[in-house]
C-alpha cells in the first residue's frame, strides 16, 4: 500500500525548531509497518530538516515551499484561509503530482487541509488540535486586535474543518475529548489517536531517577501562549503559596524558547534553564511536576512525558485532558489553593512523595508508545485505502 504523507512542517525532533505536530510526524511515521511504502513532503516552514528516521524509513523525500510571512499577512483580506493555511495553499499541481501513484493520503496539520481537493486519493486528515476550538478559547482571553484576529483565525479553521470533514474518510485529532467535540460540530466521527512515549523507563541505569525532594518543575515550549500563561500563574499565584507552605521550595522551569515574559521571573527560587537537550534530565530531578495551564487543546505531551518517567505530575483540569483519570500518579487541582497543597503534600511527606513516584511509574506501562500510535494510524490508512486484494497482498507478503 503506497501512502503518501504531506506534513505541515518538517517531521523533526529538533530541539530549536521542533514542536509537538512535528514530534508526532517525527516518531511516528518512522513505525509505520513494512506493508506501507511510505512518501513523505513536507513544507519547509523552518531552518530543520526531516529526522534521519524519517528519511530512512521514507521511499521518496520531497520538500514544498511556504509563502513569505509577510504576504500571507496582506493576503488576509482576499482570502477565507487561515494564514499559516494560505502560506501552504499554493502547491496544489505539486501535490496532485506526488498524490499520483498513491492509495491514500495522509494530511497532517490544519494547514495542509487547503490541499485536500488536490490529492485525487483517499485522505485521511489528522488536525493534531482543533485549532477553531483553541482560537475561539484564545480569544476569550485576548484585547482588541487580538481578540479580533483570533476570533477571524477561529472561523477560517472552522470553515477548512468543515470542508474537510466533508472528504476526509478519517478525521484524526490526538485528544478523546477534543474529538468528541470537534464531531459535534463538524455532525461527522472524529477520531483519537493519543501521542505515544519512548516507552516506560528502565530500572537503574541511565533512566534511574534522582528526585531533589523540594524541586518542582515545569516543562514546556515557552513561546506557546498557553504555556507563557501557566507559568505566569505558576510563578505569582501558585509558588507564593507552596512557598508558604514549604519555604524551602524551588522551582525549575525548563523548555525552549523561552519569551521575556517567560525569563522576567527567573529569580532565588525559580530558575529558567530555557532548551534542555533532553527533557527527560529534567523530571529525573524532579519530586513533582506541575502544569496548572487554563487553556490550549490536545494533549500535553510534558505531562505524559513526566508519567512516564516515573515522576508524579499535578495539574489542572485542562492540562490533564485527554488522560485517563484512573492515572497513578496524575492528580487534579481545580484551583490555585489546590494546586499548592497537592504538591506541598508531596514534598513535605517522604513516604507519600515515594508513594506517588512508584504510582507514575505504573502509570508508565500503561501509557501508549509511539508505536501504538503507529499502528493505529495504520489502520486508519488500510481503511481508507480499501481492504482490497492489493492490501491483503502486501500484508501477506511481509507477515
Amino acid at each position: 500500500m503506497k501512502v503518501l504523507a504531506v506534513c505541515e512542517s518538517p517531521p523533526t525532533t529538533d530541539a530549536t525548531y521542533g514542536n509537538g505536530s512535528t514530534l508526532i510526524t517525527a516518531r511516528t511515521l518512522p513505525c509505520l509497518p513494512p506493508f506501507i511504502d511510505l512518501q513523505v513532503a513536507y513544507f519547509e516552514d523552518r531552518p530543520a530538516a526531516p529526522d534521519a528516521a524519517v528519511v530512512l524509513r521514507a521511499s521518496r523525500v520531497a520538500s514544498l515551499p511556504v509563502r513569505g510571512a509577510r504576504s500571507a499577512l496582506l493576503a488576509q483580506p482576499l482570502t477565507r484561509l487561515p494564514r499559516a493555511s494560505w502560506q501552504r495553499a499554493h502547491v496544489t499541481e505539486r501535490v496532485r503530482e506526488l498524490a499520483r501513484e498513491v492509495d491514500v493520503v495522509y494530511l497532517h496539520g490544519l494547514h495542509t487541509f487547503g490541499l485536500a481537493s488536490a490529492v485525487g486519493r483517499p485522505c485521511v486528515a489528522h488536525e493534531v488540535d482543533p485549532w477553531s476550538l483553541y482560537w475561539l478559547t484564545r480569544a476569550g482571553t485576548g484585547h482588541a486586535w487580538r481578540r479580533w484576529y483570533d476570533r477571524s483565525q477561529a472561523a477560517r479553521a472552522a470553515e477548512l474543518e468543515r470542508a474537510v470533514g466533508r472528504v476526509a474518510h478519517t478525521y484524526l485529532v490526538v485528544n478523546p475529548d477534543d474529538a468528541a467535540e470537534l464531531s459535534l460540530g463538524l455532525g461527522r466521527a472524529v477520531e483519537a489517536i493519543p501521542n505515544g512515549t519512548d516507552g516506560p523507563p528502565r530500572a537503574g541505569g541511565q533512566e534511574q531517577a534522582h528526585p531533589q525532594p523540594n524541586l518542582i518543575g515545569f516543562v514546556g515550549t515557552l513561546d506557546y501562549p498557553p504555556n507563557v500563561e501557566a507559568v505566569r500563574t505558576l510563578c505569582t499565584d501558585i509558588m507564593p503559596r507552596i512557598r508558604r507552605l514549604v519555604p524551602d521550595a524551588r522551582l525549575v522551569i525548563a523548555g525552549r524558547r523561552p519569551v521575556k515574559d517567560v525569563l522576567r521571573y527567573a529569580g532565588d527560587d525559580v530558575d529558567i534553564v530555557g532548551e534542555v537537550a533532553d527533557t527527560r534530565d529534567v523530571f529525573r530531578q524532579l519530586a513533582v511536576a506541575v502544569c496548572p495551564t487554563s487553556t490550549g487543546r490536545g494533549t500535553k505531551n510534558t505531562v505524559r512525558e513526566a508519567l512516564a518517567m516515573g515522576c508524579p505530575v499535578v495539574a489542572s483540569p485542562a492540562a490533564a485532558s485527554g488522560f485517563d483519570a484512573a492515572h497513578e500518579g496524575l492528580q487534579l487541582a481545580t484551583d490555585a489553593e489546590e494546586l499548592a497543597q497537592l504538591v506541598a503534600e508531596v514534598l513535605t511527606h517522604p513516604d507519600r512523595r515515594a508513594s506517588a513516584s512508584l504510582a507514575a511509574a505504573r502509570s508508565a506501562q500503561s501509557l501508549p508508545t509511539w508505536s501504538d500510535a503507529a499502528r493505529q494510524l495504520a489502520d486508519a490508512l488500510t481503511s481508507a485505502a480499501g481492504n482490497g486484494a492489493a492490501v491483503r497482498a502486501d500484508r501477506a507478503g511481509t507477515g
